[in-house]
């Protein structure tokens, strides 16, 4: 089976075009602040793309890289978790 890389090729601007290898489905159904220890997720991987993970079991973490696609909707700064004993940061920063 041939593989196309998520991230290829570069536009001719050199912006880089990323798709989707799969979607993570998480127990969590409303916003949530804090309390993400307890939260059960699946990775859905899109059919054919099994092979990548082959000798996965063989490491003891998984990097998965994320799409913040709620983010319009929490502005560009905000205090982490809520806590208003917290200042308030970069939207980034509270990841």
């Amino acid at each position: 089976m041939t593989y196309r890389h998520p991230i290829y090729p570069l536009t001719p601007k050199g912006e880089v075009r990323i798709r989707p290898i799969g979607r993570v489905r998480s127990t969590v159904r409303e916003e949530q602040t804090g309390g993400f220890l307890r939260c059960r997720c699946t990775i859905d991987l899109e059919p054919g793309l099994e092979p990548l993970l082959d000798g996965i079991e063989d490491f003891s973490h998984l990097l998965v890289v994320f799409w913040m696609s709620d983010v319009r909707e929490h502005g560009v700064q905000r205090r982490p978790q809520g806590r208003d004993d917290v200042p308030v940061t970069g939207i980034l920063a509270t990841r």
